[in-house]
Order: C-alpha cells, then sequence, then structure tokens
C-alpha cells in the first residue's frame, strides 16, 4: 500500500486577476444584460468623448504583502499537516493488519477460499486507504477554493470603493508571466495604495 497518496504539493491561496478589470459604474446602472445595455455614456458625445481614468495594480505585490493571503496560507499548511497526520494514523492502522495477513498468508499453504478472503481483506484496505485520501484531499481543495474566493471578492469591494473616492474608470492587474497591462507609467500604479488599505481593513477586521 502507498503510504501517503495525496500530499504531492503545498497549495497557495493567490490572488487571481487573469482578464479582472474592475469598471467603476459611477454614473449609470447598467444591466448585466448585452441586449438590454444603454449605449455607454462616455460615447454618447462622439464630439467629445470622456476620456477614461486608468490605475493598475501589481497582483504580485498583493499576493507577497497582504497579510490575510499570509494568514490563510498558514492556516491551510495547518489544516494540510492534520490532513496528513490523520492519513498516517490511518495508513498506520491498515497496513499492521495488511503485514499480519500476508504473514499468515505466507506461513502455509491457504486453501482457495480461504486465499480469496485474504486477497478480499487486502483489497478492501487499499480501497478504504484510497477513499480516505479522496476524501482528504476534497476537503483540502474546497478549503482552498473558498479561500480564494474569499480573497478576490475582499480585493474587488476595496477596489470598487478606492476607484470610486479615486474617481478611476478601471483598475487592470500586472502580474508576471500573466500581465493584463503591457505597459504603465508607474504614476498611475497604485498597488501601495490598494495594499495599504486592503491590510488596514483587515488588520481592522482582526481585532473584532
Amino acid at each position: 500500500m502507498k503510504k501517503n497518496i495525496w500530499i504531492i504539493a503545498v497549495m497557495t491561496v493567490q490572488f487571481v486577476a487573469l482578464g479582472y478589470l474592475f469598471w467603476n459604474q459611477r454614473n449609470s446602472n447598467l444591466s448585466s444584460e448585452l441586449p438590454d445595455s444603454p449605449e455607454a455614456s462616455a460615447f454618447q458625445d462622439t464630439t467629445n468623448v470622456k476620456s477614461a481614468i486608468v490605475a493598475y495594480i501589481n497582483g504580485d505585490s498583493i499576493n507577497t504583502h497582504f497579510q490575510y493571503i499570509k494568514d490563510q496560507e498558514a492556516r491551510l499548511q495547518s489544516s494540510l499537516k492534520g490532513a496528513d497526520a490523520e492519513f498516517q494514523r490511518e495508513y498506520a492502522k491498515r497496513e499492521k493488519e495488511a503485514q499480519d495477513l500476508l504473514q499468515y498468508a505466507n506461513s502455509k499453504q491457504l486453501p482457495e477460499d480461504e486465499a480469496r478472503v485474504v486477497e478480499e481483506r487486502l483489497a478492501t484496505l487499499q480501497g478504504e486507504l484510497q477513499q480516505i485520501d479522496a476524501k482528504m484531499s476534497e476537503d483540502i481543495a474546497a478549503k482552498k477554493e473558498a479561500m480564494t474566493i474569499d480573497l478576490n471578492n475582499r480585493v474587488k469591494k476595496y477596489l470598487d470603493r478606492y476607484a470610486k473616492m479615486k474617481n478611476i474608470d478601471f483598475v487592470l492587474n500586472y502580474q508576471e508571466g500573466i500581465p493584463i497591462v503591457l505597459y504603465g507609467n508607474n504614476a498611475f500604479n497604485v498597488t501601495s495604495e490598494v495594499l495599504k488599505g486592503l491590510n488596514e481593513e483587515y488588520q481592522q477586521e482582526k481585532k473584532k
């Protein structure tokens, strides 16, 4: 039987922004259904097109310095260690029984029906470990997914407020390897302000 068939790598929580684009709808309540959406207000007067105000954040900096991510990764690591310890306990119990069965089977020539019982029991033990592995893997994956969803919601809600406060129309994301901003004037890089605000809000929440 395989001793540890599920913990392969550290699962991290990160801000996912592949194509995340914030649009601050300051002057409209546009329907989410395209057929009923009115013409974009910025282009209604083609002789005086409204210029969009664009800023961007560095997603790698958010992932590295947002305290919420560090705390969630620590909790996830704790869950991984607890699950690994539980798996090892379950494995040890079944390993001993399997060894006893094999020792018994090798000690003498077993009748066909008895050998079949031993074989079926060994298969059952292996199947039980696979089920435990699958359940633990699902639990950890569900925790990671929930953390990631909560993280993205936190960032989006903060950007909603931040953009309205700064009169920003778009906040784009830049991350190494997956750039949404191919070029950015650093004067429009609002990562530090956003990160500062995210951490301040999170620290206040932790005090409650």
